[in-house]
């Protein structure tokens, strides 16, 4: 199985995966065009929400057996949104290594990313129990007690990313 990352336009995702399906069927049973989101928890007027939101935004991620051709370039190209292959379109490349990792660990989650478990040390370290941040502790950056976010960073193609992800805190139960 190999992994591609496309770049389309920022707030479009879904519908990107919705019009390849409809416009180019025959690349969306080729391949499988994966779009991950992330629950969120958000203050908001005093209200607590929990909210869907990109994993990575404006990326999707293309899993598929074959290799990625021009014929397959051409037909993306034609979708509304498409940007690029990540890297670019002229030296398209599967993931591999460190970006692969990552890709694969939150592919391994499903579709909808939700919370994780964690707990405080007497150093007031976060330790992971449970959930999408198990196993990649060593890419947060920044914990952030009140809102239950983590801030981890991971590089696709060289270049950093940054992301929120919440967790709960079951030491404060």
């Amino acid at each position: 199985m190999q992994y591609y990352i496309l770049q389309v336009a920022t707030g479009k995702e879904q519908a990107f995966v919705d019009n390849v399906k409809k416009l180019v069927p025959y690349l969306a049973e080729k391949h499988n065009f994966i779009y991950l989101t992330r629950e969120l928890t958000i203050r908001r007027g005093g209200k607590v929400l929990r909210e869907l939101q990109p994993m990575f935004p404006s990326y999707i991620i293309v899993q598929t057996v074959y290799e990625v051709d021009s014929f397959t370039l051409a037909a993306l190209k034609k979708v509304p949104g498409f940007y690029h292959f990540l890297n670019s379109n002229t030296d398209i490349k599967a993931l591999n290594n460190q970006d692969l990792q990552i890709v694969q660990h939150f592919l391994g989650l499903g579709p909808k990313i939700g919370q994780s478990l964690v707990r405080f040390d007497e150093n007031d370290r976060i330790v992971v129990i449970e959930g999408p941040l198990k196993g990649i502790e060593g890419c947060i950056i920044k914990v952030d007690k009140r809102k239950q976010r983590a801030k981890i960073r991971v590089d696709f193609g060289g270049t950093p990313h940054t992301m929120d992800l919440s967790f709960e805190d079951i030491s404060r139960k």
